[in-house]
């Protein structure tokens, strides 16, 4: 893209790039902005310093904001050292061109700054990968020692995924690793301070202190991590009601509150308001008392996605069986707990992964599992045969 109020700097630009590259370009920040907002993976931007609208540095400043990943160009006649150190320090430019610029150094640097571009995407894709790994491991190891916060992180996971596709989302990292991370501020509760707040049972003000300042924590823990920032200010928000209600006061409200903040905050009380078999109509009806802290939108769409998987629980059949019959994907019906002192191992509800039932194994050479363990498990689709005629 380009961005210049100079006719010729556009002609100049088609001619040289226009074969390798796709090339839109703008006479002034605003109208480029708006488009970038709109497609923010492009590879390469260029501006001038005297861009009409907010100037050269403004427009690069926000074009970071929106598009991180895109390399930054700017092409200007100025040639004060002072300015040319302000655009690049404050613009966090790739490249600093003088106008006029020799053709073969302009096409060398518009190269340059894509591959770059190709770079920081293959960078972020192989960290998120390996964040995203880190995060499952840790999310399951979490589950066996506060399962009753992580056990909803795979059926919630589940169901954001699906919103973000029905409204178009094709970005979805950062929602998924806030939807798996979104229970950590509860381990860090006392579990009856969380017990008493999840019943709506009066807290003393020093408890009400503790529960406020749980997002803050969250915040704290992941914010230093790389490509986490935004998942932390995800789940910073994520108790803010679309109304303005909710934690933090005079914190966003409306449309302002990321939408994967809102899609968290829905969710997370349709669990709760939920019964063990899954989301039913009464759920909906619970959420409606207080309609006014959810996104209508994403309310109507989450009724019209979930309420026609409520009779999911009927593709599963109830299954009865020991240690060594549990399967992958199978779902707890009932707590699983010790033999012999009934200290609870798993809680019921939670999907098993090899993870956990190796857990489970572990448990009962240790310390004896009850057995048989009662389970919801899906049943294969019977084979269509044909019908002789």
């Amino acid at each position: 893209m380009v961005a210049d109020g100079d006719p010729e700097v556009h002609k100049m630009f088609r001619q040289l790039v226009a074969d390798e590259y796709v090339v839109v370009s703008f006479f002034d920040s605003e109208e480029a902005l708006k488009w970038l907002k709109q497609n923010t993976g492009i590879a390469v931007v260029v501006s001038s310093f005297n861009l009409p609208g907010r100037g050269g540095v403004e427009f690069h400043k926000t074009c970071e904001s929106l598009a991180p990943y895109t390399a930054r160009i700017m092409l200007t006649k100025e040639q004060s050292l002072d300015l040319v150190l302000r655009a690049v320090n404050e613009g966090h430019l790739f490249m600093y061109l003088t106008k006029p610029c020799p053709a073969p150094q302009f096409l060398a640097a518009v190269r340059g700054a894509v591959a770059h571009h190709k770079q920081m995407i293959h960078d972020r894709a192989l960290l998120e990968r390996t964040l995203a790994g880190s995060v499952k491991m840790l999310i399951e190891v979490l589950t066996l020692f506060h399962g009753d916060a992580f056990r909803r992180t795979g059926p919630m996971r589940q169901q954001a995924l699906r919103m973000a596709r029905a409204l178009g989302l094709e970005k979805t990292w950062e929602l998924q690793m806030a939807v798996m991370l979104s229970p950590l501020g509860e381990a860090l509760l006392p579990k009856d301070i969380l017990t008493r707040y999840r019943a709506a049972k009066s807290l003393s003000e020093q408890e009400r202190d503790i529960l406020a300042r749980a997002p803050n924590q969250t915040r704290d823990l992941l914010k230093n991590i790389p490509q986490m920032e935004r998942v932390a200010e995800v789940l910073y928000l994520s108790n803010r009601g679309y109304d303005g209600s909710g934690f933090p006061k005079g914190g966003p409200k409306g449309e302002d509150i990321p939408i994967a903040a809102r899609i968290i905050k829905l969710l997370t009380d349709l669990w709760y308001a939920s019964p063990e078999t899954g989301v039913d109509a009464a759920a909906f009806g619970a959420l409606r008392i207080n309609g006014h802290r959810y996104d209508p939108k994403l309310l109507k769409l989450a009724k019209e996605l979930f309420l026609e998987q409520a009779d999911s629980v009927e593709g599963r059949v109830a299954v009865l069986c020991y240690l060594r019959a549990l399967r992958v994907g199978d779902i707890l019906s009932d707590d699983v707990r010790t033999e012999i002192s009934h200290e609870l191992v798993l809680a019921g509800g939670h999907q098993l992964t090899e993870t956990t039932i190796r857990r489970l194994e572990q448990y009962n050479r240790v310390s004896g599992i009850r057995q048989p363990i009662r389970v919801l498990r899906k049943q294969p689709k019977p084979v269509e045969q044909d019908v002789p005629a």
